[in-house]
């Protein structure tokens, strides 16, 4: 059972990276659309991207009777999946500091309990983050309408009500937090 927290606190490490990777990617991406843009535009009109949609983390645009995506509705989609990934990566980078933490290996954990003012607020901001990802989509989703008239904005709830349920967490943690301070207050 000892193992679990350090395989988890190895995996938060994995899944942050290749988020940062993958906003890497996209980044690197979106400057390509600007520098070769022709053969971007070649690509998205070829045979291996017909039929297909171009989605980065959830967020993305759907062919609509056999159109061809265009150059710019990928740059609003990699621009997204910028932003958007690196969420992600703050999310598991904060979970991975929080095991970190409370293995007792980073420097301000000086004690085993979760009840601390970073754990508190490492998890205050994964549920901000959380909330955070649907919000950046749908403002995407709102500008490419502006531009696309063939693209709907959506948001997923499911992002906004998860990232609440993370954040009352976090005010649980901070009331544990101060009941832990009175009780020490009285030893």
């Amino acid at each position: 059972m000892k193992q679990l927290p350090r395989f988890l606190q190895a995996l938060a490490g994995i899944i942050q990276i290749l988020a940062w990777l993958l906003a890497a990617i996209a980044f690197v991406g979106l400057i390509a659309s600007f520098v070769v843009p022709g053969n971007i535009e070649a690509f998205l009109a070829s045979e291996i991207m017909a039929g297909q949609d171009f989605v980065i983390n959830g967020f993305g645009s759907s062919m609509i009777s056999g159109s061809v995506i265009s150059l710019g509705m990928v740059r609003w989609t990699m621009a997204c999946g910028i932003l958007t990934m690196s969420l992600t990566a703050m999310i598991f980078r904060n979970l991975w500091l929080i095991l970190k933490t409370l293995k007792g290996s980073d420097s301000f954990g000086e004690s085993n309990t979760p009840f601390t003012p970073d754990i508190t607020r490492m998890i205050r901001e994964i549920g901000i983050f959380f909330m955070a990802i649907p919000v950046v989509e749908l403002i995407f989703s709102c500008l490419m309408r502006l531009f696309y008239v063939d693209i709907d904005p959506y948001v997923d709830v499911t992002g906004i009500m998860t990232g609440l349920v993370i954040w009352y967490l976090s005010r649980i943690f901070g009331y544990g937090q101060k009941l832990q301070s009175d009780v020490e207050g009285l030893v």
